[in-house]
């Protein structure tokens, strides 16, 4: 009897192991075929947005540095798969040091063909973009120092070439209505471009920025957690390309950072009476015109940039002593501080300023006032 039991038991303890290691079995296997199946999405760049980065190969780097310096620049996402496959392909060894420009769509295979070929290695140059500069200014820039032509900068700077990598340009509802559509986008920075790079790379470069330094979370000042300016702006009812517009308007016109509110509170005041067909709270007409002079002749800086050719007959259509409330687009490509002041404006009832040369602000809510500070301002 007792030797039945036993048995009985043994075979039940049997079971109970078969069922433990099929099981564990089955557990191991789906970890590795996940394992396989992430990293060969990886291997094959399935899913990456396509975006164009530089990345820098120091002297002597081995393959831990390699792997390290591509997931970094999200170029890879899988380092031990990476790591495995090249081994497996004999690509562990003879990376070539120097700046290379890569993107973020190339499978592994490219990535390590790019890096041990001595030909990709690229001359870089760092260009600095100053907040308040417009596409005709950059593109200057960037022709002067041999980086790409003006021409095809501007054409790419009106296309939709940007959309399908970059969705936050679809929110644009007029593109038709602006001169240069990419307009604000292009964020003011330092960037390393190569000599003879094309314009479609500068740009994107550029807007990928954009989205890092406007779209993604981070800490700001007078900010408790992590926002993006986009959810700033859309906590405080207004649209990020509203605030874009308005942040183009504060860069050109204002004298500093603290200017920046006040002028801002300007605009959102006159902006305000476009629902009360342009009348102020002290009685007077027409504050639906803005009337910001940076705007008057866009896409150039003032009239001596106009084009003689063109001077005479010159109509600018971003003109806001013409058109009511804001242009059809930024005038400019805004830095943070303008972005911020746009979307929290200082609490006045100006419903004008005015700069002498030497930047000293004047403010006032009413034309008699306005009037008595532009002779202080030597205006």
């Amino acid at each position: 009897m007792n030797k039945k039991i036993k048995k009985s038991h043994f075979q039940s303890n049997k079971f109970f192991f078969r069922v433990v290691w099929f099981v564990l079995l089955c557990l191991i296997s789906a970890l590795i075929a996940r394992y396989i199946l992430t990293g060969i999405n990886d291997m094959l760049a399935i899913g990456r947005d396509p975006s164009p980065t530089q990345v820098e190969i120091p002297e002597g780097a081995g393959l831990d540095d390699v792997a390290n310096i591509l997931k970094e620049h999200g170029l890879i996402n899988e380092k031990e798969f990476f790591k495995l496959y090249a081994v497996m392909t004999k690509s562990s060894k003879n990376f070539v040091s120097g700046s290379y420009e890569l993107n973020t769509s190339m499978d592994y295979q490219s990535l390590l063909n790019h890096i041990q070929n001595q030909s990709n290695i690229k001359d870089i140059i760092d260009i600095t973009f100053t907040e308040g500069m417009n596409i005709l200014e950059m593109a200057d820039v960037l022709a002067k120092n041999d980086i790409c032509s003006k021409e095809e900068f501007l054409e790419c700077c009106k296309s939709n070439n940007f959309d399908s990598s970059f969705a936050f340009l679809k929110s644009i509802d007029n593109p038709t209505e602006r001169i240069y559509k990419l307009e604000g986008y292009l964020f003011p920075d330092t960037y390393k471009f190569y000599l003879g790079e094309d314009a479609e790379s500068v740009i994107s470069k550029m807007l990928s920025n954009y989205k890092r330094r406007v779209l993604q979370k981070t800490e700001l000042e007078s900010y408790g957690s992590k926002m993006s300016i986009k959810e700033i702006a859309e906590k405080n009812g207004m649209s990020l390309e509203t605030a874009l517009n308005i942040a183009s308007l504060i860069q050109a016109e204002a004298a500093d950072k603290d200017d920046m509110y006040k002028v801002s509170s300007v605009i959102h005041n006159r902006l305000a009476t476009l629902k009360n067909g342009g009348k102020n709270s002290f009685g007077e007409f027409t504050m639906n015109y803005l009337r910001v002079d940076a705007t008057v002749y866009y896409p150039y800086r003032n009239k001596n940039s106009v084009p003689k050719n063109i001077s005479s007959s010159f109509v600018g259509m971003y003109n806001t002593y013409n058109i009511q409330g804001l242009p059809p687009g930024p005038i400019c490509n805004p830095g943070l501080d303008a972005l911020l002041a746009a979307i929290n404006p200082a609490q006045t009832d100006y419903f004008y300023y005015c700069h002498s040369k030497n930047g000293d602000a004047f403010y006032a809510k009413t034309n008699e006032v306005h009037m008595a500070n532009l002779r202080k301002a030597g205006l």
